[in-house]
């Protein structure tokens, strides 16, 4: 009957180790695969230059575009 008693205490002991165990090793991932963020941001400011950039070039397109129209005659 005693065991029956301890049985609770050893399984939230295990459960208890279990989690502790695996938020550990989650720090140690995280730890070690620091530089894992940066890449999504340098992606971002890449593609915003890009973006920036193509955004300059339409605008300078779209005014010769434009000029070229309103020279047609007609």
């Amino acid at each position: 009957m005693r065991r029956l008693r301890m049985l609770p205490y050893a399984a939230a002991a295990v459960v208890s180790s279990f989690w502790a165990d695996r938020v550990a090793r989650t720090r140690r991932d995280l730890r070690e695969d620091s530089a894992r963020g940066s890449n999504v941001v340098e992606t971002i400011i890449i593609v915003a230059g890009f973006a920036g950039l193509a955004f300059t070039i339409y605008l300078a397109v779209s005014g010769k575009v434009q000029n070229w129209i309103n020279k047609i005659p007609g």
